[in-house]
């Protein structure tokens, strides 16, 4: 393995994003089988990030595939951070190098050439010699090959998502997006969470049920799908104030504001949509001398990180992330593998109610 002579890259470079001693990067590079599996993928990874061409001889038997996510915004919690970390450990134990990416509006045209090197009929007249597919011709030039993708979320994530499908590169999308782009999908179904949410704090007695969302792309189909749950369990025509809904920016001050607009209007329950939104809510109760789950009980949908060891443990609607990692990265490399004749993928995976202490049946406030 050798760092060519294209590129000026230390071995402290290569270590610190490996987290692997100089020692190791240098064991690695001279001699791949004197380390451990983990610490060769760490090494490859740390190569592929900063461009670094591992030669072919070396490299053929190691898929390389990018984990794409978008960057989260201050304050925000990543709600892929449990898959993230799930289909990085998974890739590693499978002798699969990974290149995380963290996707931002801005840099859409740096990533996808980072990744896939420029288009090339953009590169010069010898560019347009150049045979198969897009992706492979551009990797060729940029150093790394990228053999596949693995796209967790919307936003830039998505648009990223959708240059690298038009490069060629062989991706699957992970989100709860509906919205047909053509690429293979597993869709996270938040709305059917939501009425799972609603069928439960409505069994334990509470009527007085709020939605807290996010801004963004997904919150129409939320919101439509809680007012038709609220509307079908409680048998009422679910208008705004019997179905309470707010709409918040990032944050958990974001999600501070939300909980006490809930809270003047006499909620005794909230779900929320976003681990931000879920810490801003047990921000807002203890403000306000609220006790979660006595006072206001608080149920979350989706991921979020360490909701067994809060204070109090959430309840939560989520999703089996081991599931969803392998099926997603079974999906890719059948994609890999068969490159042009592998079916597009598009099903659904539906949440589970997990119990634990933040929500209880009402008591007068």
């Amino acid at each position: 393995m050798s760092a060519g002579q294209s590129r000026q890259v230390r071995l402290a470079d290569i270590a610190d994003l490996a987290g692997v001693s100089k020692a190791t990067v240098s064991r690695a590079l001279r001699d791949p089988q004197a380390v451990s599996g983990s610490s060769l993928a760490a090494v490859r990874q740390a190569l592929a990030v900063l461009g670094v061409e591992v030669p072919a001889a070396e490299s053929a038997a190691v898929p390389l595939i990018a984990l794409v996510r978008p960057a989260a915004p201050a304050g925000n919690v990543d709600p892929y951070t449990h898959l993230f970390e799930i289909l990085t450990n998974r890739m590693f134990a499978q002798g699969i190098a990974v290149v995380h990416v963290e996707a931002e509006a801005e840099r859409l045209d740096q990533l996808t050439e980072s990744l896939l090197g420029p288009r090339p009929d953009d590169s010069g007249p010898e560019a347009a010699q150049t045979s198969g597919s897009a992706a492979n011709g551009a990797a060729q030039a940029a150093g790394p090959q990228i053999a596949g993708a693995i796209v967790l979320g919307g936003g830039a994530a998505g648009a990223l998502a959708a240059r690298l499908s038009t490069r060629g590169l062989p991706l699957i999308r992970v989100s709860n997006a509906r919205h047909g782009d053509g690429l293979s999908r597993i869709i996270l179904d938040a709305t059917d969470g939501i009425a799972t949410a609603v069928q439960h704090l409505v069994h334990l007695g509470h009527r007085r049920i709020g939605l807290a969302v996010l801004r963004d792309t997904a919150a129409a189909a939320r919101i439509a799908g809680f007012r038709k749950s609220m509307a079908a369990v409680l048998h009422i025509p679910a208008t705004r104030d019997q179905a309470p809904v707010v709409e918040a920016a990032g944050g958990p001050m974001a999600g501070v504001a939300a909980a006490e607009e809930l809270l003047d209007i006499g909620c005794t329950a909230v779900i929320a949509c976003a681990p931000s939104l879920s810490f801003g809510i047990l921000e807002a109760a203890a403000r306000a001398r609220l006790d979660v789950p006595r006072d206001l009980s608080l149920l979350t949908v989706g991921d979020m990180p360490d909701a067994d060891v809060i204070a109090p443990p959430l309840s939560q609607v989520s999703y089996d992330w081991e599931t969803v990692a392998a099926s997603a990265l079974d999906e890719v490399l059948a994609m890999i593998a068969n490159p042009g004749t592998a079916a597009r993928v598009d099903y659904s995976v539906t949440p589970d109610l997990v119990l634990r202490a933040s929500a209880v049946p009402p008591q007068r406030r």
